[in-house]
């Protein structure tokens, strides 16, 4: 059957998927070899096998009889190379899409291959502020512990360097610095996250710093000995018996009532209800700032902490979770006098006086409080000391620690308890009054018992059978 021809620069074109060569009279001639074929108006396609897949490429350019014969005889060199077990893809198809891909996975190979961490860690931020545009301020912890901490030591090396063993050296390094656990744990966590990154580029097969145990806060301070092996005898008393909770109880100094009374004393207006606020509330400054009236319930007397200010930017609260706090008798008479002064503006419940708005940050609200503290000669604590004080009241007034930690949005009590266990007691109270009482008759008779004078009291040989039990009075077993 006649097939259509197609003439240019006086060649014959063959048609898309003709099977035979055509005469001049536009009669079929012998049949095109298989492994050939015309799919295009604009290339020959080759079809060959090669390390048991098969392969389609195509040889730009019109279909003209003498292009497919040309196309023919490439395949058979194709084939003959093949044979031979020389045959090299890119040099026979140069302008392949395969060997063009292969070339630019090579590159990226070559590039991924010589980044290091350093590379990562703007990876990792540059995410992170795309991710969590919520995030700032730990956005900016993330940024300085990368700059301070993991680029001067971790920077210069590759992901695959980055061994488990070269981890726990790096983190006991930290431990060396006399570095607490919270920050530890603040390093190691963007490290963790530049080696997700690494895995998902394929640099290194695995994450290894999820295989390092988990930072703890140390349950026991070590034992103190001088070169003589005994303990010190002027050690002072601990603030906690809890040492990752030793540092915040520390820091604790809460203003009593004479102190509160003076410095609420040199205060006037707005900037007198915001620090009784926090006195009674317990709120951070960040969050006295960003309370707003659409979190304030005046009929429930309680308010929702869910909005704080800090580093010049509004974020979530500490945690990320938002709490209610039930209002004192003091915090709610705050509240409805501050109504009457910003609640028909509807936005922040303190404003600064001066500029009828928020207040800007911290520091503005400072000053008025150093100049209080003087003024009253109180000694001077830093504003978070009213949140200090807040506690303080609270669990020497007798209510529980948990109730306690959920109105200051810490997780559960212990960190009440540890920290405030000082003011745990009011001093109207005697401890084990109660339990005196009751064995009042015993206790008196012991008493009287009591030895006054030091005397040597003589021991009697001990049986060596009892002394060969290995039995002893030591607390090793001790939960």
């Amino acid at each position: 059957m006649a097939t259509a021809i197609k003439r240019m620069d006086d060649k014959l074109v063959l048609p898309v998927g003709a099977t035979h060569f055509i005469g001049l009279d536009g009669t079929p001639l012998e049949p095109i070899p298989p492994g050939v074929t015309i799919r295009s108006s604009r290339a020959v396609q080759l079809e060959f096998m090669w390390q048991g897949r098969r392969f389609t490429e195509s040889i730009k350019g019109v279909p003209t009889q003498r292009a497919v014969a040309d196309a023919v005889s490439k395949r058979e060199v194709v084939l003959r190379d093949i044979a031979h077990n020389r045959f090299v893809l890119e040099h026979h198809f140069p302008e392949s899409r395969k060997v063009k891909k292969a070339l630019v996975q090579q590159r990226e190979k070559k590039q991924q291959d010589g980044r290091t961490m350093r590379d990562l860690f703007v990876v990792f931020l540059d995410r992170y502020a795309k991710e969590h545009p919520a995030g700032k301020n730990t956005l900016n912890t993330h940024r300085e512990v990368i700059s301070s901490q993991l680029a001067p030591a971790l920077g210069e090396k590759r992901p695959d360097e980055l061994t488990k063993d070269v981890l726990i050296q790096f983190r006991h390094s930290l431990r060396e610095k006399k570095l607490s656990d919270s920050r530890i744990s603040n390093i190691m966590t963007p490290l963790r996250a530049c080696l997700n990154i690494a895995v998902e580029e394929g640099l290194v097969p695995r994450n290894v710093a999820l295989e390092l145990a988990p930072t703890k806060p140390k349950k026991a301070k070590a034992v103190v000995l001088d070169s003589a092996g005994e303990p010190d005898f002027n050690e002072p008393l601990p603030t906690s018996l809890l040492p990752q909770y030793e540092s915040a109880a520390k820091h604790a100094d809460p203003l009593d009532a004479k102190e509160r009374a003076a410095v609420l004393g040199k205060l006037i207006g707005q900037i007198r209800n915001i620090f009784l606020f926090a006195m009674w509330s317990g709120l951070r400054t960040g969050e006295l700032i960003a309370l707003r009236w659409c979190d304030v319930d005046l009929e429930r007397a309680r308010i929702c902490v869910r909005l704080a200010f800090s580093k010049n930017c509004f974020t979530n609260t500490k945690g990320r979770r938002s709490r209610w706090v039930e209002l004192m008798p003091p915090a709610l008479e705050v509240l409805k006098a501050q109504k009457k002064i910003t609640g028909d503006a509807g936005k922040w419940v303190f404003q600064n006086p001066r500029i009828h708005d928020r207040w800007q940050n911290s520091e503005r609200l400072r000053v008025h409080w150093i100049y209080a503290m003087k003024a009253s000669g109180v000694r001077y604590r830093y504003p978070y000391q009213c949140r200090h004080t807040y506690a303080s009241m609270m669990v020497s007034a007798g209510e529980p620690t948990e109730w306690v930690a959920e109105q200051m949005g810490h997780l559960d009590g212990r960190l009440v308890a540890a920290v405030y266990g000082r003011w745990l007691r009011r001093p109207d109270m005697n401890p084990g009054e109660h339990a005196a009482m009751a064995y009042q008759r015993e206790w008196t008779d012991l008493v009287s018992q009591v030895e006054r004078v030091d005397v040597v009291c003589d021991v009697p040989e001990l049986d060596e059978a009892l002394l060969a039990r290995g039995e002893t009075d030591d607390d090793s077993d001790d939960e």
